[in-house]
């Protein structure tokens, strides 16, 4: 086992992550070095627009054969906040660091596990914040153009009358991720827009307190919900929660020009 701390690059650093590196398979001196360089940048950049968070991350990495640097990779909650990497290191260290992968999994950690149900709401969460993570170290020029192309393949499967998280759900449940995630993110796209609106802190600086007040504490959605309220001093995500489970898709679509 490795513990390390702290980044690489060159992006700016708020505080120093907590995390340990755990070698499940054999990784030679220089696969370890590049690896935990990546690791290193990643969760720096993540807490820089979503932490510091309340725990130690717990980091496992496994060789996989595979044509991109992160063939694989999860999360578990069970008794640690861990993320499990499936790499193939023959990548080279630019390679992983311009892979979404490490900061969709790393933005699951700044909420509970919410459970099957609400997976649309968790995976949403990430998918949005990975791009916001990105943009922020200076990896993509604009998180928003990248998560509008990515829902625009998926906004056919949303124009009907199920609601935006039953249809993200039912898409879950039979195995379409991209479409289930992107229209789950779109919940996130709404609540920064309102949040503009309403003169209040970006949704990154409201998740950046939820660390502090109500992380370790929450543990299902409606919690989650009312903690955000309470630190955006808002009713933005209460009240986007109910049209997101009640509205017509294509009318919510419509309502907020998606």
């Amino acid at each position: 086992m490795l513990v390390l701390l702290g980044s690489a690059g060159n992006i700016s650093m708020a505080a120093t992550p907590a995390y340990q590196l755990h070698w499940q398979h054999d990784f030679s001196a220089a696969e370890q070095a590049k690896l935990s360089q990546w690791l290193a940048f990643s969760s720096q950049a993540t807490l820089n627009q979503l932490g510091p968070y309340p725990f130690e991350m717990q980091l496992y990495l496994y060789r996989r054969p595979g044509n991109e640097p992160v063939p694989w990779a999860n999360t578990w909650r069970e008794h640690s906040q861990q993320i499990h990497f499936y790499v193939a290191p023959q990548f080279n260290k630019a390679q992983f660091i311009a892979d979404w992968t490490a900061y969709h999994e790393m933005a699951h950690l700044a909420l509970p596990y919410l459970g099957r149900r609400h997976a649309w709401f968790a995976e949403g969460f990430a998918s949005y914040m990975q791009y916001q993570i990105m943009q922020q170290a200076g990896l993509i020029d604009s998180a928003a153009s990248h998560i509008s192309t990515k829902f625009a393949v998926q906004r056919k499967h949303y124009l009907q009358q199920h609601s935006m998280a039953d249809t993200a759900a039912l898409l879950l449940s039979q195995r379409r991720f991209a479409a289930g995630y992107w229209g789950g993110a779109q919940f996130f796209v709404v609540a920064e827009r309102l949040l503009q609106q309403q003169g209040k802190a970006p949704l990154n600086q409201q998740i950046q307190r939820y660390q502090q007040c109500c992380r370790l504490q929450d543990t299902n959605l409606q919690q989650v919900i009312r903690s955000l309220d309470s630190v955006s001093d808002s009713t933005v995500f209460s009240q986007l929660l109910q049209q997101f489970n009640q509205l017509p898709a294509a009318q919510f679509l419509q309502l907020y020009q998606l």
